[in-house]
């Protein structure tokens, strides 16, 4: 058993993220039961106020993201091993292509909420695995939220890197979560499953 494929989450994880996500969901009305994009995209129509909103938030988040530590050489190592890379992110296309010519990072794979499949649903998961035709116990996925895990559990991957921002303590020592602080040494760590 190896690894085919690695399946990345953008804000928060390949990229740094300064926004409070709980302070963007009251500033929108979202209920907790909801996702933001449920809320703004209802019934195949949109709140076009709450999206307005939410892409100045998700643009000004973009224009002052940074690559976490060590991604670029984890994903070129990655690559070197001839393991596709997908991003799956509920971001747009517009600050995804900005951020990716910006610190010229590449996927071979890339889902935005263009798409309409949005974590913590697994489609967009499902879609990168069949996209490969790879068994998904060969898939390595990594985030950074609640979201990510359960896109991630709900397509049946096993093998979960979680980047540790304080989610750590309210998971509760959930099984086949492996947290991170940021991708130096990560290659180190997985090489064995390679």
């Amino acid at each position: 058993m190896g690894i085919d494929l690695a399946i990345f989450d953008m804000d928060g994880t390949i990229f740094t993220s300064n926004t409070n996500w709980s302070e963007v969901r009251i500033k929108l009305d979202i209920k907790p039961e909801e996702t933001i994009l449920e809320n703004i995209f209802k019934n195949n129509e949109f709140n076009s106020k709450k999206l307005i909103l939410l892409e100045e938030i998700e643009w000004k988040n973009t224009l002052s993201a940074i690559p976490v530590e060590g991604v670029s050489d984890f994903i070129n190592v990655l690559k070197a091993r001839k393991i596709k890379v997908a991003l799956v992110t509920n971001n747009n296309l517009k600050n995804t292509r900005y951020l990716l010519k910006k610190f010229k990072l590449s996927f071979d794979l890339i889902i935005t909420r263009e798409m309409k499949m949005w974590k913590p649903d697994p489609a967009p998961v499902i879609y990168s695995i069949d996209h490969f035709n790879v068994d998904k116990d060969n898939v390595i996925s990594f985030g950074d939220s609640k979201l990510d895990i359960s896109a991630y559990k709900s397509a049946g991957i096993s093998d979960i890197y979680i980047k540790h921002n304080g989610l750590k303590k309210s998971l509760n020592n959930e099984e086949n979560i492996n947290f991170f602080v940021n991708f130096l040494g990560m290659a180190e760590k997985i090489l064995y499953k390679i």
